[in-house]
Formats: structure tokens, C-alpha cells, sequence
């Protein structure tokens, strides 16, 4: 069924090896998943190194199983036509480049609040408790609002400031602290490198099952990974923007290497 190459095959072992080890061999797991995934830049936990060792790393069965599944479907093709060592190339570079994409955007994103919530924990203010987990999220706000009620009524007293900065350093914590991990970003720039390689390709999806071209599905997904980040639904913890950084930097790379179309 799936033509697998030498280069696909062995990231398929690493990335299933890279799951299995920890969780059979760890006492925690969770521990490798904090060192090697991507950390907010500005954190002290942040290492350049985690820009590429993220991608190697899944939290859980089903995570990996969705981007080794695109692997299989879309990266031999593209080895096929790139080569061996220029795939892997391709693939690592993809890797780092959707890394340091979604860096970018989450320190723009996260910078403001975590200033924002350390003036807080200086001065505190109801109405700035309430702007901040509004700005955060919406659903916690909603959970929060009968002690945002008290507290409004409460401001001075010692007990409900401190439960306040316990709840807005928790959300700091998770902002500064939260890693992220997963080859998506790399299997989004090899999708990518296919649907440009092979824009008129056919390919038969699975749900509904339907010809497509190759250009429509991948802009299909470029264009939902875009609105998905920046709709930003409570609870989707996906890195829409690695995905994004993934497209754009197999795009480029292969403009950079003038790789030519095949349009049949």
C-alpha cells in the first residue's frame, strides 16, 4: 500500500523509539517531554537545542500516530524526488524553521500578559484580576467569576489577594512553562513540499471518500491551520502556528533550492 523509503522509514523508527523508551523506561515521562520540548524563549528552562529535539517528541499515542501517518503518505514521494540527503535536510529545516516561527508568535503573544500579570502581582486590582484572566481565557474567567465578585468587594483583604496571585501565577506558569512538542511542524513543510512538487496529483481521501488535487488539500489545511490560530477555540492546545511556520519554510526552501513543479 505505502511505497516506504529508506530516509521515511528510519524517522518513522526514531519518532516511535522517541515515544516507546520514555514511557516504558522512565519512571516519569512526563520529565523527557519537559526537557526536550519547546519552551517559551524567555524562559530559564529554554535551550536552542529544543528547536529541533520538540519535533521528536509526542505526547501521546494519537498525536504520533496522526503525524507519522502524514509522514507515510506524503514524505516518500517527496524523498523520491528530492534525494536522500536533500529530504533530510529538508525535513530537519522544516523542523527548526516551524520552531522558530511559533517562538516568534508565542513571544509576542505570551510577553505582554506575563508583564501584564507581573504589574498586577505588584499592585494588585480586582478589575486588572479580571481583565487578566478574561484576556487569558475566557472559560476560566467564567469558572472564576463568583471570587472575582468577592474579591471586587474584598480588594484589601490579605486572604483573597493571596488566592488572586495564586491563580495569576499558576496562568504564568502554564504561559512561561507549557512545552511544546511534536513532528507536525515538519510533516505540515513535507505536505507542503508535495502539494508544490505535485500540485495536480490526485490523491483519494479517506472521509469523504473523494479524488482531490494535491494543491487544494494542502491549501485545504494551510488555510484552516491559519483561521484555527487565529480563532484560538478554548481548549485546542495544537501549535497552529508551528504548522503554519512548517508550510511557509518548505515553501521557501524550495523556491531557494528552485525546485521546479511537475505539473501533469
Amino acid at each position: 500500500m505505502f511505497n516506504l523509503t529508506p530516509l521515511v522509514k528510519n524517522l518513522l523508527i526514531i519518532n516511535i523509539l522517541m515515544f516507546i523508551i520514555p514511557e516504558v523506561f522512565l519512571p516519569d515521562h512526563h520529565l523527557f517531554v519537559e526537557f526536550f520540548g519547546l519552551r517559551y524563549v524567555l524562559s530559564s528552562s529554554f535551550l536552542p537545542t529544543q528547536l529541533l529535539s520538540y519535533s521528536l517528541i509526542h505526547a501521546s499515542w494519537s498525536h504520533l500516530f496522526s503525524n507519522m501517518f502524514g509522514l507515510l503518505i506524503f514524505g516518500p514521494i517527496l524523498e523520491s524526488t528530492l534525494g536522500p540527503k536533500k529530504f533530510l535536510l529538508f525535513y530537519f529545516i522544516t523542523a527548526i524553521g516551524a520552531g522558530v516561527f511559533y517562538s516568534i508568535i508565542h513571544l509576542f503573544e505570551v510577553y505582554p500578559f506575563i508583564e501584564q500579570a507581573g504589574a498586577f502581582l505588584k499592585n494588585q486590582d480586582a478589575d486588572e484580576f479580571a481583565r487578566l484572566l478574561s484576556s487569558y481565557s475566557q472559560p476560566l474567567y467564567e469558572r472564576n467569576l463568583p471570587f472575582i465578585l468577592e474579591y471586587s468587594r474584598n480588594t484589601n483583604n490579605p486572604a483573597y489577594q493571596m488566592e488572586a496571585a495564586r491563580v495569576v501565577e499558576g496562568i504564568i506558569d502554564l504561559r512561561q512553562n507549557t512545552p511544546m512538542v511534536g513532528a507536525s511542524g515538519a510533516i505540515f513543510g513535507v505536505m507542503m513540499g508535495f502539494g508544490y512538487l505535485y500540485p495536480n496529483l490526485k490523491m483519494m481521501l479517506l472521509f469523504p471518500p473523494i479524488p482531490i488535487q494535491a494543491k487544494y488539500l494542502v491549501g485545504f489545511y494551510g488555510i484552516y491551520a491559519l483561521y484555527s490560530a487565529i480563532e484560538k477555540v478554548p481548549g485546542d492546545n495544537v501549535a497552529h502556528y508551528a504548522h503554519l511556520g512548517g508550510m511557509v519554510v518548505g515553501y521557501l526552501l524550495l523556491r531557494f533550492w528552485k525546485t521546479h513543479p511537475n505539473h501533469y
